[in-house]
């Protein structure tokens, strides 16, 4: 998530529907985060986990904490190529009818 805002994170992440973090001591280490209605609908973004701690089943732990919270028919997320095979291996599937706009100027505004 580098490059972002450290102000636009923290709201995002205390706007969301729930979150998760993994720390070693008192270093952040792991992040998630998902967004919901809480009936039907979820998304989870900013799964992420430092370098060094990668391998470790951090991410793992993250995502199954985020999606026992979210008892929903649909949980989307967006996975660069690299990661598609870490997220087939919780149950997610590429899918060919996802439509998306992106408005990069509030990016990092």
């Amino acid at each position: 998530m580098g490059g972002r805002s450290k102000d636009k994170l923290y709201c995002a992440f205390e706007n969301s529907y729930t979150a998760c973090f993994a720390f070693d001591e008192d270093k952040l280490v792991g992040t998630g985060r998902a967004i919901s209605d809480g009936e039907y609908h979820a998304g989870i973004y900013d799964v992420a986990v430092l370098p060094d701690y990668q391998g470790q089943g951090i991410g793992r732990e993250i995502m199954q904490r985020l999606l026992n919270r979210l008892n929903v028919w649909r949980i989307i997320l967006v996975a660069d190529g690299d990661n598609q095979d870490f997220y087939r291996k919780l149950g997610f599937e590429v899918l060919e009818n996802v439509m998306a706009k992106f408005n990069l100027q509030f990016l990092n505004d």
